[in-house]
């Protein structure tokens, strides 16, 4: 399955190539939420753009509108061309609907907003989830696209949204201690806790195609539940990570190594955890000098946006590379707070 385009929006990275920015050189922007304290009474910080005001539904259209339009700028002129008059699969990916601070009719709204706005979509599909639900809604397009082999030309586009900024939201991430520097007392005096997550929002695109000219191909796909979840007295050893991430491997000869891993990880120690047992399970499958890119660490922490946004930078970083470059395979490892992990490979084309 190749990727011909994608796209991502963020805060400090609010379009592919500024994103790329971003990423390279750990530029994060955080900001004072304009009204909601924590228990202490101090402003909670968080990563997200300053218009508009309203952390509601508006918020929302306007991420995955952004997503779109970067998209069909990413295209190549001839793509460019294609898209009047083209129809496109779709798959929405959205939090659980269960999540505090999320817009009630949130898929209905967000559907009608984008329908031609570049793109005219005939086939939708919603996928609920978090972290890791992208994998999983990349996958189903690429399901969905091989049982219609006979149309070669057919894209799929999967677009995924989130944002944590709602002030439930916000209070649910407190209650859970999951706020990152959110304040405690302790001994009479404020302890800020040094983990959690900073919230965030974002939105990403990435079309996929069977054949022809593309950024990079997916080259293997994994998703399997994890046992042990975040809330259980036991620590999380991986399980479930180690079984995605190997059977994403799984289609790769044994001389092709991962070369760049993409990670969740976002200040929680469970994830810190789970992580660190995974690469030592398939240490054997990893390039010597394996670099290792955290996007949260600039984006903050952006929920069912996370996969897709992690599969736009890679794609983009695959992409750029020329002719005679030593071959790159990205292995990007999603976790969520359902039980759910997958791991994606990514590979440049020769």
């Amino acid at each position: 399955m190749n990727i011909i385009a994608a796209s991502c929006i963020f805060p400090s990275g609010p379009g592919m190539d500024l994103a790329e920015i971003a990423l390279t050189s750990t530029l994060s922007l955080n900001r004072k939420h304009p009204f909601y304290v924590d228990n202490t009474g101090v402003p909670i910080r968080a990563s997200f753009f300053p218009e508009p005001k309203l952390f509601d539904i508006t918020r929302w259209i306007a991420l995955v509108k952004a997503a779109l339009d970067d998209l069909y700028r990413q295209l190549s002129m001839p793509d460019q061309q294609l898209v009047t008059g083209r129809k496109y699969l779709l798959h929405l990916v959205i939090p659980l609907g269960a999540r505090a601070g999320i817009p009630d009719q949130l898929s209905g709204n967000l559907l009608e907003a984008i329908q031609g706005k570049p793109f005219t979509f005939t086939d939708t599909h919603v996928v609920k989830g978090g972290h890791a639900a992208g994998v999983q809604a990349l996958n189903a397009a690429g399901l969905a696209l091989q049982r219609n082999q006979a149309d070669q030309t057919q894209i799929a586009i999967v677009l995924a949204v989130d944002s944590w900024l709602h002030p439930d939201a916000l209070h649910w991430l407190e209650k859970e201690d999951l706020l990152h520097n959110a304040g405690r007392v302790y001994k009479g005096a404020r302890s800020p806790n040094p983990y959690g997550r900073v919230p965030g929002e974002a939105a990403a695109a990435v079309m996929l195609r069977l054949t022809g000219p593309a950024w990079c191909k997916i080259q293997g796909v994994g998703a399997v539940d994890e046992p042990v979840l975040r809330t259980d007295s036991r620590p999380c050893i991986g399980l479930g990570w180690t079984k995605a991430a190997n059977d994403a491997i799984a289609t790769l000869s044994k001389a092709q190594k991962i070369t760049h891993i993409f990670s969740d990880l976002n200040g929680e120690p469970y994830r810190a955890d789970q992580f660190g047992f995974t690469i030592l399970r398939i240490s054997d499958r990893l390039e010597s000098n394996w670099e290792r890119h955290t996007p949260a660490l600039v984006t903050g922490d952006v929920g069912s946006a996370t996969a897709l946004v992690h599969v736009a930078l890679s794609a983009n970083m695959l992409r750029q590379l020329g002719s005679g470059t030593p071959m790159q395979t990205h292995l990007l490892l999603s976790s969520s707070d359902d039980p759910v992990r997958a791991a994606l490979v990514l590979g440049n084309l020769p």
